[in-house]
């Protein structure tokens, strides 16, 4: 059994297809196993997933402080630790549930049904006939910039996506790091070209009141952008195969509106579209029973602790009515993704025309999943949507 930490590999395909025994296998371990592919700790726990995210003393986002050199354009509100941490992310999280307004959960609805209608009859893969598509229009919606040019924008996303698996594909970290510097270039135009009112501007004035450098609000607003390349397609992608594969989901467990905004939440967790994330050690430090050398990499497994039985009932089942959910998906505490905000509307907005329409989904045949490791996104969902 303690063989499996050391033949693990996260783009093998069988592991791609379905990840979860394995998550199961290596939570059985009992605590952090030590990985030479991953030259990292791995934790698939919640208690031990939870417990680092929330220890910033020992454990830091900002791998500077473990004697690593970050690239200045790699400096966002994701890779800062606190205090320096604390205002970049106050004004996003204020600004972002300022842009996740009624007015835009009404013009999501509108534009997810007129998407709906627009798809041809029989199964089509939804991943590039949907929810891509719908993500990519979304993003730019709610920031109030103007709509992507996918020819420039989608090969800079691809590589940074590409990047969050440098652990493993480390030819994949010079282009990401190029990308990001290419995007943050892109959002100061697109800044600079907004009404001194639009919310994305006033998002950047408020940092810069709040003494915050202007470089790391351009590099905390390519996460946003890149959002719209990953976890928010992602998320829809994942959610809707669940549905297809449970169809009694739909009809039975969704109805009221509380259930409607807390059901994204449950999606979040059976399928994180985000599978984990790494910290350094700041100093030797022992955790869980094991001795963690300064420098060395932790490795959170949001997908397995999120399905760790020793925190959620029945962890393998979809349950709606789940709450409070403390799922894992986009970390914890001081460093929980405020993008999040986003993802959850158009989710929530998704599943509420589904359900106004009394969709049936039906799928086609097995889906496929992207070779990535960070990112569970589907490559091809071979869905039929009847009304």
């Amino acid at each position: 059994m303690t063989d499996l930490i050391d033949t693990y590999d996260p783009l093998d395909p069988e592991t791609l297809k379905d990840p979860y025994p394995t998550y199961e296998a290596l939570r059985a371990l009992g605590g952090p196993v030590w990985s030479d592919r991953l030259d990292s700790w791995v934790l698939t726990s919640y208690e031990h997933c939870k417990s680092v995210l929330l220890d910033h003393e020992n454990f830091a986002a900002d791998w500077r402080r473990a004697g690593e050199i970050v690239p200045d354009v790699s400096l966002s509100v994701h890779t800062f630790d606190p205090p320096e941490h604390t205002g970049i992310y106050g004004v996003l999280a204020h600004s972002l549930m300022e842009m996740a307004s009624d007015d835009l959960a009404k013009r999501a609805r509108a534009e997810i049904a007129a998407r709906l209608d627009a798809l041809p009859a029989g199964p089509v893969n939804l991943v590039s006939e949907f929810t891509e598509p719908l993500a990519r229009w979304f993003i730019p919606q709610a920031l109030g910039l103007p709509e992507f040019d996918l020819e420039v924008i989608r090969p800079i996303a691809a590589a940074i996506t590409q990047a969050m698996d440098g652990g493993l594909v480390p030819s994949a970290r010079k282009p990401g790091v190029e990308a990001q510097g290419r995007l943050a270039d892109l959002i100061e135009t697109w800044v600079g070209e907004l009404e001194p009112r639009a919310p994305l501007r006033e998002l950047v004035d408020r940092a810069t009141e709040a003494g915050i450098p202007r470089a790391a609000t351009m590099n905390s607003l390519r996460t946003l952008v890149v959002n719209g390349f990953t976890a928010v397609p992602a998320s829809l992608g994942n959610a809707l195969h669940a549905l297809a594969r449970d169809p009694r989901i739909l009809a039975e467990q969704l109805g009221d509106p509380v259930t409607l905004d807390r059901a994204p939440h449950e999606f979040f967790r059976f399928e994180a579209p985000i599978q984990g994330t790494t910290r350094l050690a700041v100093r030797d430090t022992e955790l869980a029973g094991v001795q963690v050398l300064r420098g060395q990499g932790v490795l959170m497994m949001f997908a397995a602790a999120n399905r760790d039985p020793a925190h959620f009932t029945e962890p393998d089942r979809i349950d709606l009515g789940r709450w409070p959910n403390h799922h894992l998906t986009f970390g914890y505490g001081a460093h929980a993704c405020s993008g999040s905000i986003l993802a959850h509307m158009l989710l929530r907005e998704v599943l509420t025309v589904l359900l106004e329409r009394g969709a049936v989904l039906r799928l086609a045949e097995p889906a496929t999943y992207k070779k990535l490791a960070t990112v569970r996104t589907l490559e091809i969902l071979p869905l039929e949507i009847t009304f």
